[in-house]
Parts: structure tokens; sequence; C-alpha cells
């Protein structure tokens, strides 16, 4: 039998808190979305192998993201299983990666693939899914946010609480479905993410902790200031399907929390670009807009399809064939997981 395991992808629309002045740092907000999806499935072979079908220049990458997960699955996880092993490479199994988020995008890549991995292998395996901050633990994710650990295995909006700095992984404030109905536009404008010379766009790993390291710190001030946009009016317009309560606050929060980054960034955004990108939707009256994460992924929601598409026009018409759009939803449901019929390893369909 060979099991797939498929995730969605993560948007972070802001954190709550930055730095070591307040109690509790990072946290904020973020929404599950159907595409891009991470799917990789597992299945027996004479050898542990990584594959990846994805043909769009990170398979390198991805490989070795899929590798590093399947290694620090087994060191935490690797004595529950019902057979004794003397290391990873000992696994009779082949971890394919068929679909997967563009990496370094703003869209939490990174996580979705350590936690398909570790999911991927648990089910291989028989073994009973750990609660989603034990395994992100054993897979060093959620050292920041916890939106896509949560995220990945129940879906909807996320409220990340913030964590101590006794806490490995911050709990959540609250999780709700989110209206299926608004559609979701996810932008990148090509060349942005590799643009690291002039931008701040896809920052991760050492860069990363380096950007935090330069950031002021949060005040309280700041901290509650930033909890009221997300309590009194993200989350109720979300609540009530009152679409201008919440593209206001969403757009709002999205902009402040990008200011703790200015110096960073430059501003709000990470590039000049990306601040043209958010601008143009929000000239078109879509007003739940902004970065994802580092970016260079910028969000449009809009409250129907007839609503979201003039934006779509006005950035086609700006940015050309540059300009890369995904029309998606919201996940509420997080991972999906299916079985198959193995003929054996090693065969079958790679297209």
């Amino acid at each position: 039998m060979e099991l797939t395991v498929s995730t969605p992808s993560r948007l972070h629309f802001g954190l709550f808190a930055v730095g070591h002045e307040v109690e509790r740092s990072f946290g904020g907000v973020g929404l599950m979305v159907s595409a891009p999806r991470t799917v990789i499935s597992a299945a027996p072979a004479r050898q542990f192998l990584v594959s990846d079908l994805c043909d769009d220049g990170y398979s390198d990458d991805r490989l070795a993201a899929v590798s590093s997960a399947a290694l620090k699955w087994y060191n935490r996880f690797g004595g529950e299983l019902p057979e004794s092993f003397n290391g990873v490479e000992d696994l009779k199994v082949e971890l394919k990666i068929t679909h997967a988020s563009p990496r370094h995008s703003g869209l939490g890549s990174g996580t979705q693939l350590a936690m398909a991995t570790g999911l991927a292998l648990q089910q291989f395996w028989g073994l009973p899914i750990p609660k989603p901050d034990e395994l992100a633990v054993g897979l060093s994710r959620a050292t920041r946010s916890a939106v896509g650990t949560y995220g990945c295995l129940e879906g909807g909006l996320i409220v990340d609480h913030g964590k101590t700095v006794a806490e490995s992984v911050s709990p959540i404030d609250l999780r709700v479905d989110f209206p299926g109905h608004w559609p979701i536009a996810i932008v990148r404008i090509k060349g942005e993410e590799k643009n690291a010379a002039s931008s701040s766009a896809g920052l991760y790993g050492g860069a990363e902790a380096a950007a935090f390291e330069k950031i002021k710190p949060t005040t309280e001030l700041q901290l509650q200031e930033m909890r009221s946009i997300v309590a009194q009016q993200l989350v109720p317009g979300v609540l009530e399907e009152n679409y201008p309560k919440f593209a206001s606050a969403v757009h709002q929060f999205g902009r402040r929390s990008g200011e703790y980054f200015s110096e960073v960034q430059g501003g709000p955004y990470a590039s000049e670009v990306i601040t043209e990108v958010v601008q143009t939707i929000h000239d078109a009256e879509v007003h739940a807009t902004g970065q994802s994460s580092w970016g260079p992924s910028v969000f449009a929601i809009g409250k129907s399809w007839e609503h979201l598409q003039p934006a779509i026009a006005r950035l086609k018409k700006r940015f050309g064939a540059n300009c890369h759009i995904e029309i998606t939803h919201a996940d509420n449901e997080g991972i999906i997981l299916s079985q198959q019929s193995h003929i054996s390893a090693g065969e079958g369909c790679r297209g």
C-alpha cells in the first residue's frame, strides 16, 4: 500500500509582538488555504529514499528539507516503531514529494514539508498521530509561529497566543472556520523571491534569525493594540461573515505588524514591488490584502468572485506576464490522508 498525505498552505497575516519586552513573543493570526498543497507519499521500498517529482528548480532544497525532517522524526518517534532499526537509513520506505508550495514564498512551505513527512511516516507504520505541538517539537518546527503547525492538522483561521521563553510551541487562542465563499488570490511577482540584494522577501533560516535580532522590541501598548484589532474586529468579522469589518482589520493588522520590521524591510512590506501590489489591490476596493509572512506572496481576499475580479485585472495590466496569480479558498479541514494499492516499489506513474 502507498499512503499519501496532503496538507494546505498557510497565509500569515502578521505577528502580535517581537522581542522580549512583553511576556509572550510572536503569536499572531493566519489562515490555511486549499492551494497550493504539499503532497508526500510513503511507499514500501528496498531502502530509505526521498524523491521529488516537482519541476520548479527547488528540488535540492526540498529533498534536503524532507530528509532532515525524516531524520528528526526518527530520532524523536523511531523508538515507537514495531520493528528495530539502527537509523533512519534502515527504514524501507520511499518518500515521494508529488506537489509542494513554492519555497521561501511566505506560504509556510518548510513547516508543511516537515509536517507532511512526519505524518506520512507515522501513518506508514500505523502509529497514532501525535498532538500538533508534540509533532512540531519533534520536527523542530514552530519556533516562532505555530499557525502552520496547528493549521496543518485542523485547517481554518488560527489565532496564535504567542510563546514565553520557557515554551517550545505557542498555544493557540482559537481556531474558527473561515467563510468558504470568500475567494482568495495569492499573488507573486516573478523575481521577488530571489531579489535578496534589495528585498527582505522570502527570508528564512539564518538570515531570518539575524533579521529578528535587528528589530526593535514591541511594547506592551503595541501588543494590546494589535490584540484589540484581532479580538474586536478581525475575528468578529469572520464569525459574522462581515467582510468590511474583516477586510479593514486584516489590512490594518498586517500593515502595523509589518511596521515592526521596517528596519529590515524599509517599510511595512518587503519591497517596493510588493508595496505596489498591495496598493493596486487595495485601490480596486479589495481591502482584505497584505503580505504573507516575509513575502513575496501577497494575498487578496474578496467577498465574491465579482468583487475580486477587478483587482486581478488591474494586477495583470500593471505587471503583465511577471504576475502569477493563484485562486483558492480557505481550507477548514487540514490534512487529507489516503491509501491506494501499490504495485511494487519503484514502479508506477512519475509524470
